[in-house]
């Protein structure tokens, strides 16, 4: 089997054995109107356990029965009883057959705050710091992340970066990020890689690298560059994250 339809297979495998059932994030989903609107920019309800950074989405209804997505938002500044959201185009349900609606975010609108926030991929040193962490969480709905080292080992990157991360996030359809980084561990918004939290952990054992994962020897392609393995892995996602 070639090393294309392998990987397909296991992508497969792991999807329909992996845990993705729905669950009560530990961000709080809330819904509200856009106030007003400024070129590129709105104001909206601030709700006091939404973070700078945090992203969401915002949707406009045609009719009672008829709704789409029209933008991605983040959130950029809290103001009082208010908060400011930047406008990102929204293209991750984006088919080659079917245009892309042309409408623009308006006032009345609802915005969906901390959207997909329920699943999260989770990056972490070794299996017994990823099952601390998995064991104090269990309101999140963990994506393996044999699936990513999977998708790392099929592109030849041994050392993802952002980009990397953000097309993850588009193809499973989530949009938080948890980094176990020396004692401390950071929840990290997918869209606009800004922490949103910070909590202590227990970070002991060996160090796998790129991260804990079944799926071994990732290597760079000869024909890549600035590719080359991570040597260390506290101070890669350190800088990933600055």
């Amino acid at each position: 089997m070639q090393k294309k339809q392998y990987l397909k297979l296991l992508f497969f495998i792991l999807f329909i054995t992996g845990s993705f059932l729905d669950a009560n994030s530990l961000f709080k989903e809330h819904k509200t109107k856009i106030i007003s609107i400024n070129e590129n920019t709105a104001i909206v309800k601030n709700f006091p356990d939404v973070k700078i950074g945090s992203s969401g989405i915002v949707v406009h209804r045609y009719s009672k029965n008829h709704s789409t997505i029209v933008a991605k938002i983040i959130v950029i500044a809290k103001n009082g009883d208010t908060m400011k959201i930047l406008f990102k185009s929204f293209k991750d349900l984006k088919q080659p057959v079917l245009p892309l609606p042309k409408i623009l975010p308006q006032a009345g609108d609802t915005v969906i705050l901390n959207f997909l926030y329920n699943k999260a991929l989770m990056i972490a040193p070794n299996y017994q710091t990823y099952k601390n962490i998995e064991n104090r969480h269990t309101d999140i709905t963990w994506l393996n992340p044999d699936l990513f080292a999977a998708k790392l080992f099929a592109d030849n990157d041994p050392n993802p970066h952002r980009s990397t991360f953000k097309n993850m996030c588009k193809n499973y359809s989530f949009s938080l990020l948890y980094f176990a980084i020396n004692k401390s561990g950071y929840f990290v918004d997918c869209n606009s890689f800004k922490i949103l939290s910070k909590e202590h952990i227990k970070n002991s054992g060996k160090i796998m690298l790129p991260f804990y994962s079944r799926i071994k020897n990732i290597q760079a392609s000869w024909l890549s560059f600035g590719k080359s393995k991570i040597k260390n892995y506290n101070e890669f996602y350190t800088n990933l994250l600055r």
